[in-house]
């Protein structure tokens, strides 16, 4: 899928750049950072969203927190 999405908008870029007559290295710049600085700023959002679907639909349980506790006590005696 990711795949399909970069080479989507790289013909998408190239087409603006035919039709604008705007030159498609700048375009292509654009595109790249875009392509960086998105995800990368939208990544808590997602992280939070995702992370509250899975509690929902996957309770903690007892044993949830009892391995919570034994990773916490191992990371505090190392």
């Amino acid at each position: 899928m990711g795949v399909f999405m970069t080479f989507g908008s790289i013909i998408s870029w190239m087409i603006i750049s035919v039709a604008t007559g705007i030159a498609l290295v700048p375009l292509l710049l654009i595109a790249g950072t875009l392509a960086v600085c998105v995800p990368s700023l939208g990544y808590p959002m997602t992280y939070t969203v995702w992370f509250a679907i899975d509690i929902t639909f996957r309770p903690p349980n007892e044993s949830d927190f009892a391995q919570a506790q034994v990773w916490l006590d191992n990371r505090a005696s190392a």
